[in-house]
C-alpha cells in the first residue's frame, strides 16, 4: 500500500476529487437534461445546459489551479507528468458532458429519432452514471490505497467496453430510421452518441493515467 503525507500532494488529490465529484455533478444534470429533452420540456433542458455549463467552468478554473501547483512546486518529473495526463483526462471528460448537452439542445431534436433513440440513450447514461460514481471511488481511493484504485479503474474500463456495446446498437438504430429524417438531424444524434461515448473514453484515460502513477511510484 502506498500513503501520501506531504501537504502540497494532499491539496493536489483534494482538487482531483472535487473535479471528480464535479464530473458526477455534471452527469446527473445531463441525464435530467436528455430526461426533459425527452418529454419535451425545452425550457427545462436549456435550464440544464446552463448548470452544465457552470459547473465545466468551475472544473476548468480548478484544473488551472492544479496545472499552476504541478509546475510550481518541486515535483518530481514522472509524477507531474502522471496527474497532468489525469487532470487533462478529467477535463476531457467534463468538456465531452458538455458537448453532449449542446448537441441534444442546439436544436429541436426529431421526434421520431427521439423516439427510436430516448430509451437506448438512457440506457447509455445509466452506464456514464455507474462509471461516474466508480470514478470518484477511484481518486477518492487513490491518496491512500493505489492498489484498490486501480481495481476500481478496471471497473470503469469495463462499463467502457459496455458503452462501446450500446454505442454500436444505437448508430445501428439511426441509420436504419434516417429515412424518417433530415440530415441535420441525423447528424445531430451522431453527435449526441459520439460526445457521450467520448465521455466514457476519457474516463477509461484516466484510469491508465493512475496505473501509469502506480507504476512511477514504485520504480
Amino acid at each position: 500500500m502506498i500513503k501520501f503525507t506531504i501537504n502540497k500532494e494532499e491539496v493536489l488529490f483534494e482538487k482531483t476529487v472535487e473535479i471528480a465529484k464535479s464530473i458526477n455533478d455534471a452527469i446527473a444534470r445531463l441525464n435530467e437534461l436528455v430526461r426533459k429533452i425527452v418529454k419535451g420540456d425545452r425550457e427545462g433542458a436549456m435550464s440544464e445546459v446552463i448548470r452544465i455549463k457552470a459547473i465545466y467552468e468551475r472544473v476548468a478554473m480548478t484544473r488551472e489551479e492544479v496545472v499552476s501547483m504541478l509546475y510550481g512546486e518541486a515535483f518530481l518529473p514522472d509524477f507531474k507528468e502522471s496527474m497532468m495526463m489525469l487532470n487533462q483526462a478529467l477535463y476531457n471528460t467534463i468538456k465531452a458532458i458538455k458537448d453532449s448537452g449542446r448537441a441534444i439542445s442546439s436544436r429541436k431534436p426529431n421526434e421520431e429519432l427521439l423516439r427510436t433513440l430516448s430509451d437506448g440513450l438512457l440506457t447509455y447514461l445509466s452506464t456514464i452514471i455507474e462509471a461516474g460514481e466508480r470514478l470518484i471511488a477511484m481518486v477518492s481511493t487513490m491518496k491512500s490505497d493505489m492498489k484498490e484504485a486501480i481495481k476500481i479503474g478496471k471497473e470503469i474500463q469495463l462499463l467502457e467496453r459496455n458503452g462501446d456495446d450500446i454505442k454500436d446498437v444505437l448508430i445501428q438504430r439511426l441509420y436504419d430510421a434516417e429515412s424518417v429524417a433530415d440530415v441535420i438531424s441525423v447528424l445531430q444524434f451522431k453527435d449526441v452518441i459520439i460526445f457521450m461515448d467520448d465521455i466514457l473514453d476519457y474516463m477509461e484515460e484516466a484510469t491508465l493515467s493512475i496505473e501509469t502513477l502506480y507504476a512511477t511510484l514504485k520504480a
